[in-house]
Parts: structure tokens; C-alpha cells; sequence
């Protein structure tokens, strides 16, 4: 299990830790009607719910009471109201992580029974939020921390806790240079290919680069011509798959209006849907091929004209036609209506989440940004990931990809709703995203057991020349 989870454990009872997606849907509900202050002008536009789910999970994980801070600024006073709103909308017992570890400490006497002793394994960080519960703990049951070769926090030196040290791997070490990042994936397949005729199996090769999204598109283009079983650690984009191009059909109706080519396309993708099985096969040829039927009259001039003998079957089909388009005139504001008239299955579960995600005015760039699993077992295929996944469980060999200046290691950013003025980003982000990149470069280095491969493109999309990470030195 996870810290979380031992600690979720301890606390005993109904407590949980707080789900993501149950977080975007409370912040939904209750955003709209929660003063924001100065943050009020901009609390419906696309992006503030997860803006706002990050700012809460950054604040919570850092152990920081918004609450008594809020006094200190107006912006401050905005986050501190919003919280008590959405912690209020959480189901019961889903707690803060600092509640959490409070009910925790308040069992203490407990966890020789609950855990007898307890091994940490393969972390090489620790969120400052629960880090008192570690140091109680480890009075009274024993902890090892098994770091293996990876670097150990200075801070658990202090905490009473047992450090197992191991040697690291001392993998061959190979870098390459491509002319861009779609030739940067070219080449990384063709090396898992020659791992695989050479007997590798594929359980033992990784690809991971700090910021994967970048690469998605060519792995995703690439993998079908290279008939390589090639699993997405982290996701495949929604819309790559047929149910998530339903859903985007959808969506370009909902938000842009309807017309006879986007009508076609969704007709295409949802034939089954409720609103569109009673109409015959072939009724799309009714619709005249050279009129756009872009605005509602276009539409109620055409439905007004059609005869019964017009239909494939001879049947007047007017009246369900027009209900469809009715529908589907109501725009974002019904959006949650016309998914689940149209929608079915995982497509519907992909519009629930993107309204979860932002306002239905912006569902349309919402499903772009949604993730699911794409069916493959990571145990028997090639793995792509993120490299803080590959950190966390290494594998025989590896090859890390994109290698540039400003991309591993990424840089910091400020957070989107309390900047560094506010609360420093050090303390609102102890664990920042540069530093990461790099423990995670080390990590890998140190555990993986064969070969490493870094690569880098000498070139963008645009042709401008792309600076080396630094890490290379370090390779």
C-alpha cells in the first residue's frame, strides 16, 4: 500500500483520502456560488476548476493551514473560503491528508497492532504532510526505509527510522542525438525492436521522458506500423479511441452548432443512440448534399418540406428528426441532457468526466486533455511513461527521451492562483518539479539493471535548434 493508505489505516473508521475526480466535482458545485474576491471575474472561465484542484492538493500535501493565513492576503482569504466549501460538499470521511494524520496520531497506540512493523520501499520523497506521522510511528513500531541506491531525504536522518542503503546498477551507457522528436521515436523503436529479436523479453524495456504528453501523438501514430505491444503507463488520450471521438463529435455540435457535416460525423460514431435508432438506414440522403444547414431555419424549412415518399421506407420521420435537432439546438447549457441522449457506455463516461473536468462551454478542449487506460498488460509489453514512473518500478533497459534544456529538467512554474509574492513557491511546492525531474534522472541511472539510452532532438517542429539538458553531463 501506499503511505496515504497506512495512514488512511491508522485513522481507522470511514476515513479516505480525497479522490481526485470527486474533488473537481465538489469544487464544480460549490465554485459557483462561493465568493472569490478578487478571483471572481475570472472563476468560470475553462481551466479554474483544475487551477483550483491543484492550488488545494499543492496546500494540502505542504501541511499549509489556509485557513489561519488568511488574513495575510485577499487571495489567500478567496482559497481559505473555497476550501471550507468543498471540504463541506465532500462525502463523509473523506479527509485532508493533515486530518488524516491527526486521527492517525490519535491511535498511535494502535499501529503495533495494526501494522506490527512497516517497510518503506522505493520512494525517494516524502510529502512534508506526512512526515510527523512517519517520526511518531517509528517510536513505536519499527520502520525501515529501503531506499536501495536511491538518494535518501536529508530530513529522515532525524526521524528515528532504520535506512537500508543498497549499491547501485552500473548500467552501459549510450547517448544519441535526432534530427527532431518525431525522429527521436522513430529510432526508439527501432531499438525495442532489435532488444526484442535479441531475445529481450518486453516486460524489460521502458521508454519514459519527463513530460510524456509531448510524445504521445508519435508513439501513438508510430506503434500500430511497428506492431509493437506498446503500453501507455500513464494513458492514452480519450480521443484517440472510437468511443472518444463520439464523444468529441459530440462536443463539436454542442459547442459550435449544429451543421449537416458535423451531424454526418456524429451519425457515424452514435447510429445506436436513442434519438437516431428509429430513423431508417440510409435517411441521411433525405438531407440536401449541397446545403449546410447551419442556423435553425435552414433546418425547419427542409423538415417542413419532407413528404412521407421522401424517407428510405416511406414512413415520415420528420417528427423524430426535428425532436433530434431540438435537442441538440439547446447548446452547453443542456450538455449533460444531450450526452446521455446520445451517448452510451464508456463514450458517456468520457462526457461525464469532461464536465467534471470544465464549464460545458469549453467541453470540446476538455476532452483533448482526458486519459484512459489503453487495454495492454504492462507486464508482458514494452512500457512508455512518465520517468517518475519508471523511478518507482525500473526495468532491464532503458531509454530516455528527450533530453533537452527546458524540458528535463522542466522548469518551475509558480502556481496558478497563489504566486510566489503570496506564499513562496518553496514552501507552497516543497517538492518542485525541477528537482524531481532530476532525483528521477538519478533513480534511473541507479536501478536499471542492463543499458540506458539518452536521446535528445537537435531540432523542433519549426526547425530552431534545441539546447542539451544538462543531465547529460551527468550520463
Amino acid at each position: 500500500m501506499s503511505f496515504e493508505q497506512a495512514a488512511v489505516r491508522l485513522a481507522g473508521g470511514f476515513t479516505r483520502a480525497i479522490d481526485e475526480e470527486i474533488l473537481r466535482a465538489a469544487i464544480q458545485t460549490v465554485l459557483p456560488k462561493t465568493p472569490m474576491g478578487e478571483l471572481e471575474d475570472i472563476k468560470m472561465l475553462p481551466g479554474m476548476i483544475g487551477a483550483a484542484a491543484d492550488t488545494l492538493h499543492k496546500a494540502w500535501q505542504a501541511g499549509i493551514d489556509l485557513a489561519s493565513r488568511s488574513a495575510n492576503h485577499p487571495r489567500l482569504e478567496a482559497i481559505a473560503r473555497l476550501e471550507v466549501a468543498v471540504l463541506a460538499e465532500l462525502p463523509g470521511g473523506m479527509m485532508r491528508p493533515v486530518d488524516i494524520v491527526a486521527d492517525a496520531i490519535g491511535r498511535i497506540a494502535h499501529a503495533p497492532a495494526i501494522f506490527g512493523s512497516m517497510e518503506i520501499v522505493g520512494l525517494t520523497e516524502l510529502s512534508p504532510c506526512w512526515r510527523p506521522l512517519v517520526k511518531l510511528l517509528a517510536e513505536h513500531i519499527p520502520i525501515q526505509w529501503t531506499s536501495g541506491p536511491r538518494p535518501v531525504p536529508a530530513w529522515l536522518y532525524e526521524s528515528g527510522v532504520a535506512i537500508a542503503r543498497g549499491e547501485a546498477e552500473a548500467p552501459a551507457i549510450r547517448s544519441v542525438s535526432a534530427a527532431t522528436a518525431y525522429h527521436e521515436v522513430i529510432e526508439t523503436l527501432r531499438w525495442v525492436r532489435s532488444l526484442l529479436v535479441s531475445g529481450i523479453p518486453p516486460a524489460d524495456i521502458a521508454i519514459a521522458t519527463a513530460s510524456p504528453a509531448d510524445y504521445d501523438d508519435h508513439f501513438l501514430a508510430l506503434r500500430a506500423d511497428a506492431n509493437i505491444d506498446l503500453h501507455f503507463v500513464h494513458g492514452i488520450p480519450a480521443v484517440t479511441t472510437r468511443d472518444g471521438q463520439a464523444a468529441a463529435a459530440l462536443a463539436d455540435i454542442v459547442v459550435r452548432g449544429l451543421s449537416q457535416s458535423r451531424l454526418h460525423r456524429l451519425v457515424a460514431l452514435c447510429r445506436d443512440s436513442a434519438p437516431l435508432a428509429s430513423l431508417p438506414d440510409g435517411w441521411m440522403r433525405v438531407l440536401p448534399s449541397d446545403a449546410p444547414l447551419s442556423t435553425a431555419s435552414a433546418w425547419n424549412q427542409l423538415l417542413a418540406r419532407l413528404a412521407p415518399d421522401d424517407w428510405p421506407d416511406s414512413m415520415d420521420h420528420a417528427p423524430v428528426l426535428r425532436a433530434t435537432v431540438d435537442l441538440l439546438a439547446k447548446g452547453p447549457d443542456a450538455a449533460l441532457e444531450i450526452g446521455e441522449a446520445f451517448l452510451k457506455g464508456r463514450a458517456l463516461s468520457i462526457w461525464r468526466k469532461a464536465l467534471l473536468a470544465g464549464p460545458a462551454g469549453a467541453i470540446d478542449s476538455t476532452l483533448e486533455t482526458l486519459k484512459q487506460d489503453d487495454g495492454l498488460e504492462a507486464c508482458v509489453s514494452v512500457a512508455w511513461m512518465p520517468a517518475s514512473a519508471l523511478a518507482a518500478s525500473p526495468r532491464r533497459f532503458a531509454r530516455l527521451i528527450g533530453l533537452n534544456s527546458s524540458r528535463w529538467p522542466r522548469g518551475i512554474a509558480e502556481d496558478r492562483l497563489i504566486p510566489d509574492h503570496i506564499i513562496p513557491t518553496g514552501e507552497l511546492d516543497p517538492l518542485p518539479v525541477n528537482l524531481a525531474d532530476r532525483r528521477d534522472f538519478d533513480t534511473i541511472l541507479a536501478t536499471t539493471g542492463s543499458g540506458v539510452v539518452l536521446s535528445r532532438a537537435r531540432r523542433d517542429s519549426d526547425g530552431r535548434l534545441l539546447g542539451r539538458s544538462p543531465l547529460l553531463a551527468c550520463g
